[in-house]
């Protein structure tokens, strides 16, 4: 049997231990029950608003950039009705409130590698697409 050296004596680490911590709190209904943290819908809808055009970020301040993140993704989803300005097989082309010259495309098959679009205004490619959803893009009008 090995001896300890004998300046190891007296110094045991001990946790402190007062009725039980552990036990008491599983019996307390206003424990907490997760410890994860969640962070606001506004706050992943200013990370968007980063990720956003600098000519956009121009005429568009944050907090009107989470009202038109949140209504792009009722129209999207098919919870809420704009203005249909252009329409394809797989697509459709809808006003932006909050832009001038600027237009939400909601594609619905995003895995199609061009779209035709019909429609009374010119339109240009995709300037931005949503992180979380490709089938989310913003088109500008042409001159």
């Amino acid at each position: 049997m090995k001896v300890p050296p004998h300046y190891l004596f007296g110094h045991f680490p001990v946790l402190k231990n007062t009725k039980n911590d552990n036990f008491s709190s599983l019996q307390n209904p206003h424990a907490l029950k997760k410890d994860t943290v969640s962070f606001s819908s506004t706050a992943k809808y200013l990370k968007k608003y980063t990720t956003l055009p600098d000519e956009i970020k121009e005429v568009l301040s944050p907090k009107d950039a989470v009202d038109m993140f949140k209504d792009i993704e009722l129209v999207a989803q098919g919870k809420q009705e704009r203005k249909k300005v252009g329409s394809g097989n797989f697509s459709s082309v809808h006003e932006i409130p909050w832009l001038k010259d600027y237009y939400l495309i909601v594609l619905r098959d995003p895995s199609q590698k061009s779209q035709i679009i019909y429609s009374n205004i010119s339109l240009s490619d995709a300037i931005w697409s949503d992180e979380d959803n490709d089938c989310i893009q913003i088109i500008k009008k042409t001159a």
